[in-house]
């Protein structure tokens, strides 16, 4: 009887499909990289990200970046006695955003190697944005927050060398913003419309 049960097992053992996902010795992943998108004014951001494996295939990212660029502007100066123009620096125009991201993403092969393969992804990402322009001759002062929340969609692969991952992806984004009424004989026609734009990323991590 015991070399029956012993007998039969053997068998189901072997009989085990040879794609079988094996289950992840490491769970966790810590990623550095670049996030790349076109909507607002357009960045690439410095970002860290943190995954979760929930299953084999499945898993849950979430992530934080930014970035920041300055400039001098510039005014004309007109000297009448000369009449020359020359330029004076009147202040610097100042570009800061912060991105906040969320995503699942499922992975569809290979099925034996957790943590890499093809993958693809949806999520939300929350974006805020602060524009900063000096006053000059020929502009008023500019200073704005935006808020947006993109929905977002990857398709990518993640690369695997034991510990180490190498994972990129793109996709497209997709805003709700106002639209811009351009036909003064339409006036009050304006509302919400979807902004498609796309995105990216290139991320090192880390298996822990």
């Amino acid at each position: 009887m015991l070399a029956s049960l012993l007998a039969m097992s053997a068998s189901a053992a072997l009989a085990a499909p040879p794609d079988t996902i094996a289950r992840p010795q490491f769970r966790h992943a810590a990623y550095v990289g670049v996030h790349s998108a076109e909507y607002g004014g357009g960045s690439h951001y410095a970002s860290l990200n943190y995954e979760w494996w929930l299953s084999p295939r499945v898993s849950v990212r979430a992530g934080i970046g930014g970035v920041h660029r300055s400039y001098p502007v510039y005014t004309e100066v007109f000297d009448p006695v000369t009449g020359r123009v020359s330029y004076e620096e009147v202040g610097q125009h100042r570009y800061n955003s912060l991105l906040l991201t969320s995503q699942v993403r499922y992975f569809l092969w290979p099925a034996r190697r957790p943590a890499a393969g093809l993958f693809v992804g949806a999520g939300l990402q929350l974006v805020f944005e602060e524009f900063q322009q000096p006053r000059t001759s020929y502009s008023n002062y500019v200073s704005d927050i935006q808020v947006h929340v993109p929905l977002s969609t990857r398709i990518g692969y993640q690369l695997r060398k034991g510990r180490w991952l190498l994972s990129g992806s793109t996709g497209l984004d997709f805003t709700r913003r106002d639209e811009v009424q351009f036909d003064p004989q339409r006036p009050g026609q304006g509302g919400r419309e979807v902004h498609v734009t796309a995105g990216s990323d290139l991320q090192v991590g880390f298996l822990f």
